[in-house]
């Protein structure tokens, strides 16, 4: 099993874009200043200081929790010492997985289709906890 916290606050993958040039059909993903790059990074150095083996190759199991930071709006509205659960208005939990997912091809694992389960938490952070997010790796087989 690996375990390792990313201190960063969470961003989503973008989709990918598509363009036509001269007839042609193009793609191309976020530009080099989204702050998905950084994330990636992060999560990368995370994971390097947490695992040192080789990629992974079996099948494989993520749980993410995703903290965010807590709104103003619900800062005295709901308990803060305690963690809530993230409201519709935070991106989707497939997009946030996808950044941890790709981030990780190569060095936990030699290609993210190896993960077959994955658990996906999305809650706001408890008074005076930094935003950052969790993630444990299990080999199924």
């Amino acid at each position: 099993m690996i375990s390792f916290t990313v201190p960063a606050v969470p961003v989503a993958q973008p989709r990918a874009r598509a363009t036509a040039i001269n007839g042609h059909t193009r793609m191309y993903e976020a530009a080099s200043s989204h702050p998905i790059h950084a994330f990636k990074a992060s999560v990368r150095l995370a994971a390097k200081e947490a695992y040192s083996g080789p990629p992974l190759e079996g099948t494989l199991r993520i749980s993410a929790q995703f903290i965010f930071p807590r709104p103003q709006r619900l800062c005295r509205k709901k308990d803060p010492e305690t963690r809530i659960p993230c409201d519709g208005s935070r991106c989707d939990v497939d997009n946030l997985l996808k950044g941890i997912l790709d981030a990780l091809n190569e060095l936990t694992w030699k290609d993210d289709r190896q993960v077959c389960a994955a658990l996906v938490v999305k809650e706001y952070a408890a008074k005076d906890e930094q935003p950052h997010v969790s993630v444990t790796i299990e080999e199924l087989i």
